[in-house]
């Protein structure tokens, strides 16, 4: 692998609610830890986790994409602030296509769902008594589970849509 693939496979960002109630890092590209501050979790119910869980995916979101665009910039030297405007019919397809894509992941057992639509609107469904059924540790496994499959998913909906519409010039 390159120097670029490499660090990005290595990168760790870390972001929390709001509240610092829920603190989750992203790491490996496809992983993620949960912890939760001492008492929060036995006050939660299933609507106010979803509610918590869907800020934290958006904000996490956001820290990665930050630490790509910083590690692309030291190794590039490219240090332009956003993504290239489209300068094509095509990019401009590709990119109405990515802004749109529609991914989810769910747990093993199912009780837990993180939906995205461009990676920019996030949606957590947990089924009822997932919260009283499950400790914090086994919700940390299930949203690990749920936010690594959709990951996965989006990934491959980018290398589809690049096939797509930059197929012919690879």
């Amino acid at each position: 692998m390159g120097e670029l693939a490499d660090r990005v496979d290595s990168m760790r960002v870390r972001a929390s609610t709001p509240d610092k109630g829920i603190i989750g890092e992203l790491y490996s590209r496809d992983q993620l830890s949960l912890s939760f501050q001492e008492g929060l979790y036995q006050l939660l119910d299933d609507e106010a986790l979803e509610r918590r869980l869907a800020v934290l995916a958006n904000l996490l979101w956001v820290a990665r994409t930050r630490e790509y665009s910083r590690i692309y910039a030291d190794i590039t030297g490219d240090y332009s602030v956003g993504e290239e405007k489209p300068i094509s019919e095509r990019d401009i397809a590709w990119q109405t296509e990515r802004d749109s894509l529609e991914v989810s992941g769910s747990s093993a057992d199912g009780r837990l769902t993180v939906r995205s639509v461009g990676m920019r609107q996030w949606d957590v469904a947990v089924q009822p008594g997932t919260a009283r059924e499950l400790d914090e540790h086994q919700l940390s496994v299930a949203v690990g589970e749920a936010a690594g499959a959709l990951i996965r998913q989006q990934f491959a909906g980018l290398a589809a849509l690049s096939n797509k519409y930059y197929g012919d010039e690879r």
